[in-house]
Formats: structure tokens, sequence, C-alpha cells
């Protein structure tokens, strides 16, 4: 595949460089009030070359995934890379295939079953306006050729279904979110019982919207393990992606070696698991996905590298070079970021806490790379009093810096959940799945209806 390209791109003066071919099929289904409002079928197909020199990118794609025209773009791209005299040959010896999740078929009868579950528990409270549902799959067949004249193959398959129920009682209007997911076909939906998790989806909706407002004060707060590591991801993974780190967008700049959280924390990024919905045998410049301890036992350790920043800070890539398809340059990514389990019973952990709120469910968000400084919307809270779980309340939010809550984390439950979600950066949104075990802040500030 693309020899006379490869052999151009050779022979340029660049660090390295990749081929990136790929051929995706999509389907999306969205209903809203028990109705199918849209689908969308599609294929895309194309081809994206990038030259690496230093911290420089030259990169273009194309739908047209010709010899001719792939040529064209790597001889465009080796010319402005000053080319040098040269030849090698691609080792087609080395070609990878990997076996496929399989999966991967139209099943619409059955999605519609499950909308059909959804609408008919939840239409039945009058107090539930609208019940938005999406199911989406995707099989993305890859091939990539890099600089070391290796020709890898991959297919992905993503399966995802999110479904959101909005109520309203007197002038109070409150919705809840749940993602399904993962790296794998329809067959992964098999295991949930779905009139179950509507019933729970149901319920759960009409306590919030019948819960008091929560005020604003500062407290201590259990996140749960089904809160799905927001947090980690946002307030603290973002720091450890190597391209913001040495562009100076990160707290964790030149912290390598250092203590930045309690003793019981380790994190890390792994893209190894099986079917988690950020797991892929090789990244998306050809790398071998890795198991990356980032924080040990509060210690940092490593950062995320592809191979641009890993070159720059003389280390290894941890196989982290993600990118959404072929029309775009990868860049540095998280795949699959968690928190390590601890040795705390998650009950006990609760029962520690004489004044505060457990979080269940977290909500969206914002986050400053460069300071940590977070704020997360709570869908899910509980009132804590004397070890307690007490009612529901809704409108909290946390308001906190992502360093400091690592440092200040002093407590951490054997228990772990993980939540699937599509992360965006630079334009681009990849799967994701984030994780974490019960945890126990013992003072942050909670923003409620006063704040």
């Amino acid at each position: 595949m693309y020899e006379d390209a490869f052999y151009v791109l050779k022979n340029s003066s660049s660090d390295f460089f990749d081929i990136y071919k790929e051929n995706s099929y999509t389907r999306l289904i969205e209903a809203a009030n028990r109705k199918i409002e849209n689908i969308k079928v599609g294929e895309e197909k194309g081809v994206g070359v990038r030259l690496v020199k230093g911290l420089s990118t030259l990169f273009s794609s194309t739908y047209d995934s010709s010899e001719k025209s792939v040529f064209e773009i790597a001889k465009f791209l080796s010319d402005a890379a000053n080319p040098q005299p040269g030849r090698f040959n691609i080792n087609k010896e080395q070609t990878k295939k990997i076996e496929q999740y399989g999966g991967y078929a139209p099943q619409t009868e059955k999605i519609k079953e499950i909308f059909d579950i959804f609408n008919n528990i939840a239409y039945k409270h009058k107090e539930i306006r609208q019940v938005n549902i999406t199911y989406s799959d995707k099989q993305k067949n890859i091939e990539i050729i890099n600089e070391q004249g290796v020709c890898l193959s991959e297919e992905r398959i993503y399966s995802v279904l999110f479904v959101e129920m909005t109520a309203k009682k007197d002038n109070v209007i409150q919705s809840f979110r749940k993602p399904l997911g993962a790296l794998g076909g329809f067959e992964f939906f098999s295991q949930f019982d779905f009139e179950k998790t509507a019933e729970d989806m149901t319920q759960k909706l009409l306590e919030l919207i019948a819960s008091p407002p929560l005020k604003a004060h500062k407290m201590s707060v259990v996140l749960s393990s089904s809160a799905g590591g927001t947090m980690i991801h946002e307030a603290v993974g973002h720091g450890l992606e190597a391209d913001l780190v040495y562009e100076s967008m990160s707290v964790y700049k030149d912290k390598l070696g250092q203590k930045v959280a309690n003793e019981q924390i380790s994190v890390v990024d792994d893209s190894t698991k099986p079917k988690m919905r950020g797991s892929y045998f090789y990244d998306d410049e050809g790398s071998r996905a890795q198991n990356t301890l980032l924080i040990e036992n509060g210690i940092l350790k490593n950062y995320m590298f592809d191979k641009t920043y890993a070159k720059l800070a003389d280390k290894e890539t941890t196989g982290n070079s993600r990118r959404e398809s072929y029309r775009y340059a990868p860049i540095v990514r998280m795949s699959n970021t968690y928190i390590l389990p601890g040795k705390e019973n998650p009950d006990d952990i609760v029962a520690s806490v004489e004044d505060g709120l457990l979080v269940k469910h977290m909500g969206g968000g914002q986050v400053n790379p460069i300071t940590g400084d977070f704020v997360f919307e709570v869908n899910e809270g509980y009132l804590i009093k004397k070890g307690k779980i007490k009612h529901m309340v809704r409108g909290a939010t946390l308001i906190g810096n992502g360093p400091k809550v690592l440092e200040e984390i002093d407590m951490v439950g054997n228990d772990f959940g993980t939540e699937v979600g599509t992360c965006g950066k630079g334009s681009q949104g990849v799967p994701v799945t984030d994780g974490e075990p019960t945890l126990r802040i013992p003072s942050i500030m909670v923003g409620g209806s006063d704040l």
C-alpha cells in the first residue's frame, strides 16, 4: 500500500511520518417524544498524510485514497521538508492484522425495543416531559504505514446508547442522563436489564425534581465509584498530556518525581483494557497501546506522550497519539484514565463523614488546565449527616482545584466504576473511558442555591 508515497516521505529529512488510511461506517438513530426523529447512515473514506520535523507538523488529507493522490500529497509535504536522497522498503512481512471485535449488525428492531422500554416506563409519570435517546455505532477500519516501514491494520467498533430524561414540577426543571458504551458491537448491550435501568433513571429523576436545593458551603464530599471519573479526566488527566506540559499549559510542568497527590492515589492511562471505549491495539501513529502509570502512591511518574513530545523530552512514546479521523493530524490524548482502587470499604468512607455530600453522578463542568481550577455540576447527590445517607439535593456544584484535591483526598475505596464519554481537544473528539474508586475529599467548596 502506497509504496511510492512511502519512499518519498522516507527520503525527506523528517523525524517521522505516517500514512493513515481509514474506511468508516457510521449509524446514528435519535428519538424524542416517542418518535424516531433522525436516522443517519454514512460511509467515510480517506487518507491523512503527516510529516513531523522537530515540533513542526506538515499534514494534509484527502477523500481520494488512490495511489496517485496520496503520492502527490506525500511529494508536496516532502518537498516542504527538504528531501534527502535514498531509498527504503516497506516491510510487508510485519503487517499486523487485528482480530475483529464483531457484533456490528443492523439490530434495528432490537434498538427500537430498547427505545420503547425507556419511553413506556418514563411516560407513565406526568412529571416526565421529554425522553431523548440516541444510539450510535461506528465500524472503523484503519491502516497505518509509519517511518519504520511497518504496515498496521486494525478494526475498531464503537457502540453508544445515551438516554436523557427531563422532568418538570411547578417551576423546577431537571434532567438526568446516562451513557452506556464500549469498544464493541451491539452485543455489549445484552448484559443490561433495560427495564431496571429505565425504572432506576425515572425514580431518580422524580426524586431529584422533588428534592430541596443545596445551600452553598464548604463540606466533605464522597465521590462514589459510580461518579465515573469525570474529575480525574478533566481536572487532572489533561494536565498530564505531554503537549500541554511542554507548551507550559499544565500545572504539572517540571514536576516529574515530585509528590503531587496523597500517597493513596495512583493514576493510570490504560489503552489495553479489553472492550473499554478508549482502548485500541495501536495508537494513530502506529505505536503499541500501553498501560502507563502516571502517578504512583502520590508521586508523578510519567506524562502521556506521542512520538513528537517523546523525542523532545528524550522519552519513549506511551502510545497516546490519537485522531478523530483521517481528516485530522494526531495529537496527545487520553484513552482509559482512572484512579486505581485502594483499601477502604466504601460504606466506611460514607460512615466517616459528619456533614457532607455523596456524589453518585457528575454532570458537565469547566476546567482551566493551566491552573487546574474546576467547576463541576452534580447530577445526583445526597446529603450525609453523621455518617448516614439522607435525602437527595439538587443544584450542587463542586468548586476547587484538581491538583489540590488530589493532595487532599484521604480515603480511597476498594471498589471501582467507570463511565464512557467523548473527549474534546483541538477540535477533535475521541472515545474515552474514565474511572475511579470511592474517594473522600475532607473539605471542598460545594456551590448551591445561594452562591
